[in-house]
């Protein structure tokens, strides 16, 4: 009876060792799948963020007795009209920063020149060691390390390679017509590309858990990104003041690079804090002056980031900063630039997925959800406790005594 049930339990043992390990290589599958394919995923999966957030739109119209055609069209032509006043507006401004750019590096060479000093001096005593460490070295090695070819490898970085995939003009105008077309589509006719996934489905319970799984999604990405939106614009808004306080030029750049750059948490504040830097310590004398830009910038990042976006979403909404930035980091190397701004979507839409099935409920834990608390009896059930037990004329030893025995002699 030993020897069968060590051999039952290693059986198990081995059968769910092979189930993780099966599990491990479809996830890695999946992702290697989509970074091969991300030229065709990154358009899809923006165009059905978009749709999941602007499905509500779609349906308030069928309510109102607007075709799904003639919603979709509207949704399309305020988001392009939208782009292309946010491109007029910030356009110009860019250009003449990154055509004025080489001047610009010279000037901050020159007032980091006591930086850069200090850091050619390390650089100078490290090459003095390595060289007297190499001198100290048996010369027999350094003649065979001479006499062996050395292989020469040039690779492209891969954050490079990623980021590279909007970078010509063919990849944006591919990613925009993809993305535009699909978006047409899902809010067309999405619902009933829905209606027919249901049907196909094996039973009822399925199916109702399909469409909880989708409008829990649904709801959880649009009350994000509204929300996030509103707290961005209001932010850029500030920061477009500040500068014009400040007297940086080009005010409303700042303002929309805040805006967006927002997006991308923790990430999003540091870079836009280092750039307001530079383009400080180029458009002002005094070399202080700089640090106060950025210091204006990164306390109106926090004020936001620490008491106001808290504060709007809740507890419900917040996520651990370290699944935050491992989803940045994971999509920026897979995607590029738009990998990095769709890594908080993503994290969101597979938190919400998994609290839907009862499979992956640790899984959504551990992204952020709600662990479920036991409930605890509040001062009237205690009172309506005491009375009903004194009523008995039990005593209360007698009653503990009691409890205690059953609980030993009860079968676990």
């Amino acid at each position: 009876m030993s020897n069968t049930s060590e051999d039952r339990s290693c059986s198990e043992d081995c059968r769910d060792a092979g189930v993780f390990s099966t599990r491990v290589c479809a996830v890695m599958l999946v992702l290697y799948g989509l970074y091969y394919a991300r030229s065709l995923a990154v358009p899809v999966v923006t165009a059905m963020v978009v749709y999941l957030v602007l499905r509500p739109l779609v349906r308030q119209g069928k309510r109102m007795g607007i075709p799904s055609t003639l919603s979709a069209v509207g949704i399309i032509a305020g988001l392009v009209l939208t782009l292309s006043v946010a491109m007029y507006v910030v356009i110009q401004p860019a250009q003449q920063t990154i055509a004025d750019a080489p001047h610009h590096v010279a000037v901050v060479k020159e007032k980091l020149s006591f930086l850069t000093e200090r850091l050619n001096a390390v650089s100078e005593a490290t090459e003095d060691l390595a060289e007297s460490s190499d001198d100290e070295t048996d010369p027999r090695q350094t003649d065979d390390k001479e006499a062996d070819p050395v292989p020469v490898e040039i690779k492209q970085p891969t954050w490079i390679s990623s980021v590279s995939y909007l970078s010509g003009t063919g990849n944006v105008v591919s990613f925009m017509t993809i993305c535009g077309a699909l978006l047409y589509f899902l809010l067309a006719t999405g619902d009933n590309l829905l209606r027919s996934i249901m049907h196909a489905l094996p039973d009822f319970t399925a199916r109702r858990r399909l469409v909880e799984v989708i409008e829990n999604v649904q709801e959880g990405l649009g009350s994000y990104l509204a929300k996030i939106t509103s707290i961005n614009a209001c932010l850029g808004v500030a920061v477009g003041i500040a500068m014009w306080l400040l007297g940086m030029p080009t005010p409303p750049l700042w303002g929309a690079m805040a805006f967006a750059f927002n997006f991308i948490p923790i990430l999003g504040a540091l870079v836009g804090g280092s750039i307001l830097f530079l383009v400080a310590l180029v458009s002002f004398e005094p070399i202080y002056y700089a640090f106060v830009v950025s210091a204006v910038f990164f306390t109106l990042t926090s004020l936001e980031g620490q008491f106001i976006t808290p504060g709007i979403l809740g507890r419900s909404m917040q996520m651990s900063p370290v699944l935050v930035f491992l989803s940045i980091v994971l999509w920026g190397w897979m995607w590029g630039f738009m990998g990095v701004f769709l890594s908080v979507p993503i994290l969101i839409a597979a938190r919400m997925a998994c609290e839907g099935y009862d499979g992956l409920q640790p899984l959504a834990f551990i992204l952020g959800a709600d662990v479920p608390t036991p409930s605890v009896p509040d001062d009237s059930e205690l009172d309506s406790t005491e009375s009903t037990e004194s009523s008995r004329h039990v005593p209360k030893p007698y009653l503990e005594q009691e409890s205690d025995s059953q609980c030993l002699t009860s079968i676990p």
